[in-house]
């Protein structure tokens, strides 16, 4: 009988999985196959395997190929120390070459879909594109290729000490000088290759959304503070994160102290030449957990070096140098709630308050955090702080932050859906949870209690998978059959409440528990720095735009004290000039530049592009 039933298995495999179909890149051809009506690709190289002398640098194109490459199997996960959410038990899985993409696309060829890259989490030290969670691959992108009739791209990328290492003698291989962001260098080499090769997947690569979760949507919002990555997408998505940048002398120093760790003699030349010679499971066997007792670890960071990055989140959206896009932001109503202790008394509750809080602030937090009588009341408080200081207060202030410093729209969304049985439904609505209906998997999940799937599974799942394609097509997620989700307002906090019959018509998400952890870092809102009126801004102009490089300034005649900063893609100022409306860059290199013009009170910024002849 076990035989028999491989052999049926077997058989309705062939049924889902057939003709192959070839697709030409840049780089050689490849083969995949038609999943259900979706064309899929699995494990396409984008990059050298960073083997050898590669690790720790800047990613390389891979070698052209000639014959068709077989891509209908997932690539080896990066190098990493693997914990399931919530455990303490971690496991060595991956390899190093690990720099592969997959697609999945309802049409092959000229067709102009919208493309969803997603980038997965995992605290930047562990996960990968092809995770499993609940029996289920999470982040398998046919479902969502085929409900929201969009390319879906999933890409990996190097983690940990492998795609972040910063230290002295990796600085001295660089002609920048600075050493670290392995990672993001991937992830911008992953969105150049769908650039130059979704077409042939059927994507438009100027409908390009990126997407991800927790350490993924922080390397969305990392990515759209970078110039090296203006013009790759159009649209973002950032859930249950915000962007986050470390001082590159913090992780130099621990950097350093990581290397010595595993050999203290040397030069710093001879030290990293050590490095490269042990095996890559070595380099992670230490690794502690992302999250660990409610808490989201930062070990390993994308850091401000100058080159890619050049100030902090925060500073680098005032200023207005930011990549301007359709911003779609949330997070979930209780994301530490599998990761915090699992008992938790209210003597805990007091401890936490007081470990986060100043004296001044600790009454008006145990007011809005009671420790309440018994453990379930306790825990709820517990998850809250927990949740509160790390997710719901800190999207606010990017949200309210990007909305006020472009005219892009920003939209913000919170995740409150639970499941229907018992053992799922007491954790509330937890971190990575929103992910299953994202990517419409949760229909196939099990987690070894049989079928999970309700009939508020399935509304949640297809609204979801409507507004995030929604999103990419148009950078609008509305469409007239979906509840409206508004244009979020930073004096409002308005949002959309993701749930069995999604609700648009919210105002200010824990407005007072947010308030309290702004104040408890000292937080200053952020102000616009676009604050000419419409009619001024309008009148503004840049011309010619496209040009060869000599520009010109159209400003109205009552703002006539102004000065004139223009920067290079790099984010570098090249040149300043006062009460000049005309400038000439034909001697520089062909690409975008900033200009940003400074009145008394006033700012705006805009774009112009210098040809490449």
């Amino acid at each position: 009988m076990k035989q028999l039933a491989l052999l049926f298995t077997a058989f309705f495999l062939l049924l889902s999985y057939s003709s192959a179909q070839n697709v030409s890149t840049q780089f050689g051809p490849v083969s995949g196959v038609i999943n259900n009506g979706i064309y899929q690709f699995l494990g396409i190289p984008f990059a050298k395997p960073p083997v050898g002398n590669l690790r720790w640098k800047a990613p390389e194109n891979p070698e052209n190929w000639t014959n068709v490459l077989n891509t209908t199997v997932f690539s080896p996960v990066c190098t990493q120390k693997k914990y399931e959410q919530g455990s303490s038990v971690g496991t060595i899985i991956g390899e190093e070459d690990c720099l592969y993409l997959n697609v999945w696309s309802p049409q092959i060829g000229n067709s102009n879909l919208p493309v969803m890259v997603f980038i997965h989490g995992g605290g930047n030290k562990q996960g990968s594109a092809s995770e499993v969670n609940g029996g289920t691959e999470m982040f398998f992108g046919k479902n969502l290729s085929e409900k929201g009739n969009a390319v879906v791209v999933t890409i990996q990328y190097r983690l940990g000490p492998l795609g972040f290492l910063v230290h002295p003698g990796l600085e001295s291989e660089n002609a920048n000088g600075v050493a670290g962001n392995y990672a993001v260098m991937d992830q911008i080499l992953a969105l150049t290759w769908v650039k130059n090769n979704i077409v042939n997947f059927g994507g438009d690569p100027n409908k390009v959304m990126i997407f991800g979760e927790s350490a993924g949507g922080l390397n969305v919002g990392n990515l759209l503070l970078t110039p090296l990555a203006n013009g790759l997408f159009q649209r973002a998505g950032i859930q249950s994160a915000v962007p986050v940048l470390g001082d590159y002398n913090v992780n130099l120093a621990n950097g350093y102290a990581y290397v010595d760790s595993f050999i203290a003699s040397g030069t710093n030349a001879q030290k990293i030449n050590f490095m490269r010679s042990l095996p890559s499971d070595s380099l992670v066997k230490f690794e502690e957990p992302a999250l660990s007792g409610g808490m989201v670890s930062a070990s390993w960071q994308s850091v401000i070096d100058g080159v890619v990055f050049f100030d902090t989140p925060l500073n680098t959206i005032q200023t207005g140098n930011f990549n301007h896009v359709p911003l779609l932001i949330g997070s979930n109503s209780e994301e530490m709630s599998i990761s915090a202790p699992p008992t938790v008394y209210p003597f805990m509750v007091t401890v936490l308050i007081n470990s986060f809080v100043p004296a001044s602030l600790q009454a008006q937090a145990t007011t809005l955090y009671p420790p309440g009588n018994n453990n379930t009341e306790a825990r709820a408080s517990y998850v809250g702080i927990l949740t509160d200081v790390q997710f719901t207060s800190t999207t606010r202030r990017i949200a309210q932050c990007v909305s006020q410093n472009q005219n892009e729209p920003v939209y913000r969304y919170f995740f409150t859906h639970k499941h229907t049985i018992p053992q799922l439904a007491a954790f509330g609505s937890y971190h990575g949870m929103e992910l299953f209906y994202i990517f419409n998997t949760w229909e196939d999940a099990t987690l070894g209690t049989g079928p999970l799937f309700s009939a508020q599974d399935d509304s949640v799942q297809t609204a979801m998978a409507r507004y995030w394609s929604n999103f990419a097509a148009s950078g609008n997620p509305n469409q007239a059959t979906l509840p409206t989700w508004p244009t979020y307002q930073s004096s409002t906090d308005n949002y959309l409440e993701i749930k069995a019959t999604p609700n648009g018509n919210q105002l200010g998400i824990r407005t007072a528990k947010s308030d309290l952890w702004d104040d408890v870092i000292g937080f200053t809102a952020c102000t616009s720095t676009a604050t000419l009126n419409e009619n001024e801004m309008s009148s503004i102009v840049l011309f010619p735009n496209p040009s060869n490089g000599n520009i010109q300034i159209q400003i109205p005649t009552d703002l006539m004290n102004y000065e004139v900063n223009i920067y290079n893609q790099l984010g570098q100022l090249i040149l300043s000039k006062k009460n000049t409306p005309t400038f000439d860059l034909s001697e520089k290199d062909g690409g975008i530049y900033v200009v940003e013009i400074l009145f008394e009170d006033k700012k705006w910024v805009g774009r112009f592009i210098k040809s490449y002849l």
